[in-house]
Order: structure tokens, then C-alpha cells, then sequence
């Protein structure tokens, strides 16, 4: 089986630090977030994925590569954004699709039964399988209508929460026959939400599949911080300690707690609940992280706190640094001895940071 994914956006809610990291190489719970939709990929035998690409799309292929764990990775440049369904049919340009194929959104988490939803689809002899959702707001995505026959017959994008027709969203995640393909139009921009699924809706040809496992959708840092805690519970459970760098005698973890590989952890520091802290970084004495993801790279000094932040690749936090909660550091910013980020401040990428900040500030 082939796949495509999804990995064009340019992640707005997720700036400033998207501005330099591609949003599928966050790191969540101690992986790359591509990694783990090439992982459920490869996990259903799919053997050749297409990456539809356009903004750091250079960023993304070196980290990759054309190959990954055995699967063939190539890469489908948008050179303007084409939508949801105009990558599609871009990216199968550049393969041979005569059976059913995935497509999905690059910037979801989930382990999907694709088996049970792969026979779900055959059954019912649809075109298009959508994956589907229940949640408690539908009002931020794609709403569907069912019929007793879980077949779709009405799609709705965005509604306001009263007048959305259920709570069963759109997953982002689909099976499509090769002959969905001709319906979609060539180079231009396409919306597979309101031009190719009112077609498909209409010849009773479009199906759901309601997913009950896992779902995270990551489209800003309130999901991104869930899905990563929430992660480490899943892998561990409120016990989980993921220790792959030093932690020594005297340094407390209150799980869960991630520590990548080659962190250096100095004595009688405070880990957690709910750290992820990435590679090649380091934590000083006493220093204090808590509700925290700390991406690779980053020096956090001694007896600095830093509590519900992110703070992104390579960024040196000082000595006596205080970082509240909801703070945004991104890569590659310094900040001095004794300085306080206050609460939601924002730091954009590449700042020497020799004042105190305000809360909800942003340096740029």
C-alpha cells in the first residue's frame, strides 16, 4: 500500500518557533512528530509514502531522507499551497497508484486500526473512507452527518457549535480509491472538504469510520503540550520514567518524566510531573523544570526554574532564570543570569535576552 501525508502548512499557531523548525519535527514525547505516522505507516506494511511538501521543505528532507526503517520516502513540492486535495493529486504524479492508498494530515498522532478501517472501506464499496472523531467541540473542524448506514451525507466545515449536524469530525485521515484521483482537478488550489466530498457524498460513495483509539490533533501549543503528556501516559502510565540521559543520586523525577538520550542531569535537580526533555541537553544543580517540553540542545542553568514553558533546540537559559507558565522560547535564543519570563511571554528565534520580560510579551 502507498501513502501520501500531508506535510505542507506552515503551522501559524505554532510560531515563532515554527518559523525555523518544520511543525512535523517537533519533538513529542522524545520522537519527531513524523516519526510517529511513518511508524503506523510502516506498521500497516505501507512501502512507499509521498511527503506533499512546500514551507521547509528542505529542513524536513534532511531530516528524513529517502528512506525510512525500510520504506521508500519521496517528496511532492508544492510551489503554492494547493489545499487538501490539490497535494494529493500533485504527490500521485509521482507514483504508480492503481489500489486503494492512505492519505492523511501530517500534524495528526494516532494508532488507528488502518486493517479494521481497510475493511470497513471494502465493505461498504465506498471511494472515499473518512475516519471520524467524536469530541466535545466540534466547532474547529470538519463536521459530519451519518445515516444508518455510516455512510456521510452531509459534511459541514467549521460550524458554530450549535448548529453543528453531530460531534463526529473529519480525523483527517482517509482511504481513496485511485479513481477519486480524475475528480480532482489539476494545478489549483482544491478543497477536498468542500469540492471532492459533496461529489463523492452525493453517489453515496463516501464512508466513515468512527476511531476509538488514540487521537491527537496538533494544531497549537495548548494540543501540543496534550498530546505529548498525554503520550507518556499512554506509553508508561502516571508512573513512567523514560531515563536515556545521567540522572544522578539527589536529583528528584516526579513522573512522568522523558529524558533523551545523552542529557546531562546535575545533582539535586527537580524533574517533573510531566517533563520531556530532549537530547544533548543539559540541566544544572538545583535547577527546577516542571509541565515543561524542552527541545535538544538546550543548557538549562543552575538553580533556574522553569515551569508549564517550552523552550526550543539550543537555547541557553542562565543561572537563577525564572520561566513561567505558558512561555514560548524559540531555538537558539540566550538568555542572562537572574532574568524572569513572565507568564505567556513569547521570545522569538535567535534573541540575546539581558532584561526581565513581561507576561504575555513578545520580543521579536
Amino acid at each position: 500500500m502507498k501513502a501520501i501525508v500531508l506535510a505542507g502548512g506552515y503551522a501559524t499557531r505554532l510560531r515563532p518557533i515554527s518559523y525555523v523548525i518544520p511543525k512535523l519535527l517537533f519533538p513529542v514525547a522524545g520522537r519527531p512528530m513524523i516519526h510517529w505516522t511513518l511508524d503506523l505507516l510502516r506498521r500497516f506494511r505501507v512501502d512507499e509514502v509521498i511527503l506533499a511538501v512546500n514551507y521547509l521543505a528542505g529542513e524536513l528532507r534532511s531530516a528524513i531522507g529517502d528512506e525510512y526503517r525500510g520504506m521508500r520516502v519521496k517528496y511532492s513540492l508544492e510551489k503554492a499551497p494547493l489545499g487538501t486535495g490539490g497535494p494529493i493529486k500533485l504527490a500521485s504524479k509521482m507514483t504508480r497508484i492503481t489500489e486503494t492508498f492512505i492519505a492523511m494530515n501530517g500534524d495528526i498522532i494516532t494508532n488507528i486500526d488502518f486493517k479494521k478501517m481497510l475493511q470497513t472501506h471494502k465493505d461498504s464499496k465506498s471511494e472515499i473512507t473518512d475516519a471520524l472523531r467524536e469530541v466535545q467541540d466540534p466547532s474547529r473542524f470538519g463536521v459530519v452527518q451519518l445515516d444508518a448506514m455510516s455512510r456521510i451525507i452531509r459534511f459541514v466545515e467549521k460550524p458554530n457549535k450549535a448548529d453543528a449536524p453531530s460531534r463526529l469530525i473529519n480525523a483527517g485521515i482517509y482511504l481513496i480509491e485511485p479513481s477519486v484521483l480524475k475528480r480532482i482537478p489539476a494545478e489549483r488550489k482544491v478543497s477536498l472538504e468542500r469540492e471532492i466530498f459533496p461529489v463523492i457524498a452525493q453517489l453515496r460513495k463516501l464512508g466513515g469510520f468512527r476511531l476509538s483509539e488514540y487521537w491527537f490533533d496538533i494544531g497549537n501549543f495548548s494540543d501540543y503540550r496534550k498530546a505529548n503528556f498525554a503520550l507518556m501516559q499512554q506509553a508508561g502510565g502516571a508512573n513512567a520514567r523514560f531515563r536515556n540521559g545521567t540522572v544522578p543520586r539527589g536529583s528528584k523525577l516526579a513522573p512522568p518524566v522523558f529524558i533523551g538520550s545523552r542529557a546531562a542531569i546535575a545533582g539535586e535537580a527537580k524533574l517533573g510531573p510531566n517533563v520531556v526533555l530532549g537530547k544533548n541537553l543539559r540541566v544544572g544543580k538545583r535547577a527546577r523544570v516542571s509541565d515543561s517540553i524542552i527541545f535538544d540542545g538546550v543548557s538549562i542553568g543552575e538553580s533556574s526554574t522553569v515551569i508549564g514553558a517550552i523552550v526550543a533546540s539550543n537555547s541557553i537559559i542562565g543561572k537563577h532564570v525564572r520561566i513561567e507558565r505558558g512561555a514560548v522560547i524559540s531555538p537558539d535564543v540566550s538568555i542572562s543570569d537572574g532574568v524572569r519570563v513572565g507568564r505567556g511571554a513569547v521570545v522569538h528565534p535567535h534573541k540575546e535576552i539581558t532584561r526581565n520580560i513581561a507576561d504575555s510579551a513578545h520580543v521579536m
